[in-house]
Order: C-alpha cells, then sequence, then structure tokens
C-alpha cells in the first residue's frame, strides 16, 4: 500500500520573452531524492480517465 501525498506550488513567469513558466520543487521531492542544483528531473504525463496524471523522476546521469 502506498500513501499520496499532495504539495503545492505557484507558477511564475519565466521570463517576459519566453511562454514557459517555472515553479518551486517542494522540499520533501527534494529531501527524498537529495536533490541539488543543477540536478535534471523529467517530466511524463498521460490522460486517464480524463484526467492529467505527471510523473517526476530524477534523470539519472549516463555519463
Amino acid at each position: 500500500m502506498h500513501s499520496i501525498v499532495v504539495e503545492e506550488s505557484t507558477l511564475a513567469r519565466n521570463s517576459p520573452k519566453f511562454a514557459s513558466l517555472r515553479t518551486t520543487v517542494p522540499m520533501s521531492i527534494i529531501k527524498q531524492w537529495n536533490l541539488k542544483e543543477g540536478d535534471k528531473i523529467e517530466w511524463s504525463w498521460e490522460i486517464l480517465q480524463g484526467e492529467m496524471v505527471v510523473v517526476v523522476r530524477k534523470k539519472r546521469n549516463t555519463e
């Protein structure tokens, strides 16, 4: 059995020149994955029963 944790963050404009938005990574995720500045994360998503389900993973270093 797993538990679902809900975190909230706010979107902000990345730059007036670009259409992308940015957000912060919740501290619980930073601690869980031992994230550091410069680390990369991968985003994947799919639509299930009319809802977008997003999966975020720490990108593994392949070097």
